[in-house]
């Protein structure tokens, strides 16, 4: 008897080694397949939703998914495919909602719009008389795409247009029309509140006549860059340290940021793709011909017309709009130029296990039962076998139970003869594939749990980060108005001062001239008085000259009449007789 339970037991365990080689293998598959699913895990957890700035790449599709909420893609018939942002009517790229900070690429324009990261560090701006301010997209970043000028105490820009390559922009044969330019002092070019300072747009047009190109460019991975003002210029300028950032790539498109010593602006490489189109776009030319008179563009001014624009708009996000004016371009759960995906968005697609054969095939002995079969085990009503029975009577008995089950007639398949330490190996395999299973669905659920509550951070965080810049814009408006009210009450203060000044310069030089006045009316007064008297001496001498000539005439007749009478007298004398010569008597 005991030697037939040993013959028995040895029996029993080289049957058993198959399974045993069984249970090793799946053992190991289940170890890679959770490594795996770890490993996804974690990618899953430490990947973008997008490609990075610079690092990865991006369809231009981007464009048109990204910006339709924000304007209207309008089909121009020189430049294809621009887009018309819905802005405020003294809208200007480059000047409204935004300023300029330093970079090591030079000048960069911060947006404050959340569309900004496109238009203004890809393609160009163009004006059009009728659609006003259009956007025709690029592919190629840049810190701004801007020409710059400088002189009179003045910095000026101006947005490129479309086909205006850098070398062209610095050539002097390129002319860019007058009311692109944007002009401010130069001592407030670095400041977040630059739109306060920014000259009339009537005055632009003196101020750019004197001045002069700046032509400074920055090189990097055989890229150049317009840079505009050096920092040592800026720092000459204001006597002020100029602040130079880093730019740090953001991982969605959004409102730039400046944060401690960096710029987090969205700035992916963008690969052209050639099925890429907007969902909506409105023809230019037929929309123009529906109406004439409601055009969004000021010639000449450069001004935009906002209750026009929101009129496009409408037009183009109608329910049904007018097949001869607004085309409608078939959508698609992916983008153009990506690999299909019908997992859910930002996950990676699933991939076959190699470990593990493709469902319906057939791998003998090796597949194990799904999740939720049929397994075997002891019919009900049975005890398992006690230590010490026969298993080859334990066996029979369960090939008896399951032919009842299966019924008359039913063809039993041969297997081996197992007891029912192989059936729990079994049952604990199938239980541990369940519970790994579950374990990857509670991974990947908690990961897209995640994933969604990063998300909602994120935009809690953007939502938070605008509302702060609104309320530093609304406090810098403020400290604004009152520094400009105290500059104006200073201003009203000197020029009170110089009036007072010029009043009291203006009394003096009234004094000095009634003075002169005085003094040349009393000379003149002295110079008749001398003439006056001249004539009273000239009129005295000349009669006194009478009198003495009248007394001369008179002395002169009383003479010459005395002579008469003398001679007279004479006459009446008797005159006496010679005497004789005493020789003759």
């Amino acid at each position: 008897m005991n030697k037939t339970i040993i013959v028995l037991n040895d029996l029993y365990h080289v049957q058993s080694k198959p399974y045993i080689i069984i249970y090793k293998n799946i053992m190991k598959t289940l170890k890679k397949i959770f490594g795996i699913g770890l490993m996804a895990f974690f990618i899953t957890i430490m990947a973008p939703h997008k490609s990075m700035a610079q690092g990865g790449y991006v369809s231009d599709q981007e464009f048109y998914d990204n910006l339709q909420q924000y304007g209207t893609w309008v089909d121009d018939p020189n430049y294809g495919n621009v887009w018309v942002p819905d802005v405020d009517g003294d809208f200007r790229p480059y000047a409204t909602s935004g300023h300029w900070v330093q970079t090591e690429y030079g000048s960069t324009w911060v947006s404050d719009y959340p569309w900004g990261w496109a238009t203004f560090h890809y393609g160009r701006w163009h004006y059009d008389d009728y659609y006003g301010w259009e956007w025709v997209p690029g592919h190629e970043w840049a810190p701004a795409w801007v020409s710059w000028r400088h002189g009179g105490g003045y910095y000026g820009w101006a947005p490129l247009g479309p086909g205006i390559t850098i070398a062209i922009s610095l050539g002097s044969g390129y002319r860019v029309p007058n009311n692109y330019w944007v002009c401010a002092p130069e001592a407030y070019i670095n400041r977040p509140n630059i739109y306060n300072y920014y000259v009339q747009p009537t005055r632009v047009v003196t101020i750019i006549n004197r001045t002069t190109i700046i032509n400074n460019t920055y090189v990097n991975n055989n890229r150049t860059y317009i840079t505009g003002p050096r920092p040592q210029d800026i720092q000459r300028i204001t006597r002020q340290r100029v602040q130079v950032y880093k730019i740090n790539n953001a991982s969605r498109p959004g409102v730039g940021r400046v944060e401690n010593n960096t710029v987090n602006i969205y700035r992916p490489a963008i690969r052209k793709s050639p099925d890429a189109r907007p969902a909506r776009v409105v023809n230019a030319t037929a929309y123009k011909q529906a109406n004439p008179n409601q055009g969004i563009g000021r010639p000449g001014s450069g001004g935009y017309n906002r209750a026009n624009a929101q009129r496009l708009a409408t037009t183009a996000r109608t329910e049904n709009p007018n097949t001869k004016v607004v085309r409608v371009n078939p959508t698609n759960n992916q983008r153009p130029g990506q690999p299909a995906n019908n997992n859910r968005p930002g996950q990676p697609a699933a991939k076959p296990n190699p470990q593990q054969p493709a469902n319906g095939a057939n791998n003998g002995h090796n597949r194990q039962p799904a999740a939720g079969a049929n397994q075997a085990r002891p019919a009900a009503g049975t005890r398992p076998a006690q230590a010490g029975s026969n298993p080859n009577a334990q066996n029979k008995l369960d090939r008896q139970n399951t032919n009842d089950r299966r019924g008359p007639g039913a063809v039993v398949p041969k297997t081996p003869e197992i007891n029912n330490a192989a059936q729990k190996q079994q049952q604990d395999q199938a239980r541990q594939q369940q519970q790994a299973q579950q374990r990857q669905q509670q991974q990947t659920q908690q990961a897209q749990q995640k994933q969604q509550q990063q998300a909602q951070q994120r935009q809690q965080q953007q939502a938070q980060q605008a509302q702060q810049r609104q309320q530093q814009q609304a406090q810098q408006r403020q400290q604004q108005q009152a520094q400009q009210a105290q500059q104006r009450q200073q201003q009203q203060a000197q020029q009170r001062q110089q009036q007072q000044a010029q009043q009291a310069q203006q009394k003096q030089q009234q004094q000095a001239q009634q003075r002169q006045q005085q003094q040349a009316q009393q000379a003149q007064q002295r110079q008749q008085q001398q003439a006056q008297q001249r004539q009273q001496q000239q009129a005295q001498q000349a009669q006194q000259k009478q009198q003495q000539q009248a007394q001369q005439r008179q002395q002169q007749q009383a003479q010459q009449r005395q002579q008469q009478q003398r001679q007279q007298q004479q006459h009446q004398q008797p005159k006496p007789e010679p005497k004789k010569p005493e020789g003759q008597q």
